[in-house]
């Protein structure tokens, strides 16, 4: 015994599903995909963020490939041209025509000697700049680029080069020349007597434009002692400071000097956007992505920036984003796809149960469905069959011909209070006067029916939201003003609520019956004796022509 309640319960809820699934398809698909939808977009998505992490790594790997053949081929630039020209300073400090003229220096013979020799180096070697000076720093000879002021007698004490010379040791250093106002590489060597007494020091420059024409420098910063970029692949780069050098915190009169500037912007690399990838830092104005690797050549004093563009990632991220929305959108249509297949098989399922019970009955009740009328009854208007067949017609020849219709759906107020306080004759009366009232305000072309109960329909072809709104209004003003006459002399006042729907081309019969519907519930909740006109729906408008 206790099964038979459970049973029953399993039954009933079974029966409520299946009219759910028949009642409201869409809604049950759209219920399916919401709950599978999280699921498979985050499987996407995750997938997709491999796809990506797969494709940086495999950018990194090459691009860092690529910097490693460029660090070779820069230290090997830069060591063989630095190299070169040390070892070109140590070459002709050892002439001897330069220590005789160190030793001799009041002799114009000693001193054209040295001069005639710096202008066959100069020449041979493409050196823009030699100096011969003294222990003091002061220039005995130089050799000039043409059109510059000589530099004989000018005084070089402060700079490095020097006195790393006068210690005896090769020097070398970046700085701005103090006539030309060309920047280049000083490279010194001091000049010894045989016996080794140290008479001085020879110098030689080559200008940066010179140096950059020897050496590749795409994707390449040259950084000097102080922190100064002194070669770029980039031009406007050269002569800022990177973070945290050492000209950052020196005098302006330090700057002056070797630089003949005070203002070194400062070049920044900032991280990244890529958290998993931390040597992908951000660069330049405006920032962009790129790998940066620094080496020193300490030797010479400079270190060297590798920044190579990621631009490959900025593009990545965008071909990310748009095949993730593509494939996001995908997977929301297989399911959607999937969901329809399941609930219309359902669907189909149940439908063909209903069709089988249906079938049973059409044998039994054939005969008399074959004779059923179609007029009320009881009000004399058609019946339901024959409205809904009226308004099938009505609504394909709108739809085809593009003209107005609007159905009105009307329900008595207070009816079951009429029923109950005077009985169902009085009722029944109520509802044929209801119906009289109408018949004799409508139109010709109107078709008036009873949906069964105290509702009713009004079906107004070739009409819009703009006309049918007063004519339906006249007619609940009329009802409101005609009474219903009791056989004792009383006057029943009556009243109806109203609700107007206009077609439009997504409509059909269900919908449009369901959008009046609603608007006449509306009514009734608003405080019934009124008339509710039906919003279309997103997006749609009424059929168009003329009322």
């Amino acid at each position: 015994m206790p099964s038979e309640p459970y049973s029953t319960s399993l039954n009933a809820w079974r029966e409520r599903a299946w009219r759910g699934v028949q009642a409201h398809p869409n809604l049950l698909i759209l219920a399916l995909v919401t709950l599978l939808a999280p699921f498979a977009l985050s499987l996407v998505w995750l997938e997709m963020h491999q796809w990506e992490q797969r494709q940086i790594r495999s950018e990194l790997l090459r691009v860092g490939q690529v910097m490693d053949l460029r660090q070779q081929r820069a230290t090997l630039d830069f060591r063989y041209l630095l190299d070169g020209l040390g070892d070109l300073s140590d070459f002709v400090a050892a002439d001897p025509r330069l220590t005789v003229a160190l030793e001799q220096p009041d002799k114009p013979a000693a001193l054209q000697l040295a001069s005639s020799y710096m202008d066959q180096v100069s020449d041979k070697f493409g050196v823009n700049l030699l100096m011969l000076v003294n222990t003091d720093g002061r220039v005995l000879v130089s050799r000039v680029p043409p059109g510059s002021a000589s530099l004989t007698g000018e005084e070089f004490s402060d700079r490095e080069y020097f006195k790393s010379a006068m210690a005896g040791k090769s020097g070398r250093q970046f700085a701005v020349g103090r006539s030309t106002n060309i920047p280049g590489l000083f490279f010194s060597h001091p000049v010894r007597t045989q016996t080794g007494q140290l008479l001085g020091a020879a110098i030689i420059k080559m200008d940066l434009a010179d140096i950059a024409r020897r050496i590749e420098l795409e994707g390449v910063i040259v950084v000097d002692a102080q922190g100064v970029v002194i070669l770029a692949g980039q031009a406007d780069l050269v002569f800022r400071s990177i973070e945290g050098a050492p000209i950052l915190n020196s005098s302006d009169e330090f700057r002056l000097s070797r630089y003949k500037r005070i203002h070194f912007p400062v070049l920044k690399f900032q991280p990244g956007n890529l958290p998993d990838h931390p040597e992908v830092q951000l660069f330049g104005e405006p920032p962009r992505a790129v790998l940066h690797r620094q080496f020193d050549i300490a030797e010479h004093g400079i270190s060297v920036h590798l920044v190579e563009d990621m631009a490959y990632l900025s593009g990545l991220r965008t071909r990310h984003q748009l095949v993730l929305w593509i494939t996001w959108l995908g997977a929301l249509a297989f399911l959607w796809a999937v969901s329809a297949t399941i609930v219309f098989l359902m669907r189909g399922h149940c439908f063909r149960l209903n069709i089988e019970a249906v079938n049973i009955e059409l044998h039994k009740l054939n005969d008399q469905l074959k004779h059923q009328a179609e007029v009320d009854f009881l009000t004399g208007c058609m019946n339901r069959r024959r409205f809904d067949e009226e308004l099938d017609h009505e609504i394909r020849r709108s739809l085809r011909q593009k003209y107005p219709l609007t159905l009105a759906m009307f329900d008595l107020d207070h009816f079951k209070i009429i029923n109950d306080s005077h009985g169902h004759q009085t009722g029944d009366a109520a509802l044929q006067h209801f119906a009289r009232v109408v018949r004799d305000q409508i139109r010709q072309t109107d078709r008036f029916a009873r949906l069964g109960g105290e509702e009713f329909a009004l079906l107004m072809p070739d009409t819009g939201a703009a006309a049918a709104f007063p004519m339906v209004e006249r007619l609940r003003q009329r009802i409101a003003q005609t009474p219903l006459p009791l056989p004792n002399g009383e006057l029943l006042p009556m009243s109806v609520s109203i609700g107007t729907a206009s077609l439009c081309e997504v409509d059909d019969n269900d919908s449009l019956y369901q959008r009046a519907d609603n608007a006449m519930y509306e009514a009734k909740a608003g405080g019934r004796n009124r008339t509710v006109c039906a919003p279309n729906p997103p997006g749609q408008q009424e059929m168009p022509g003329t009322d």
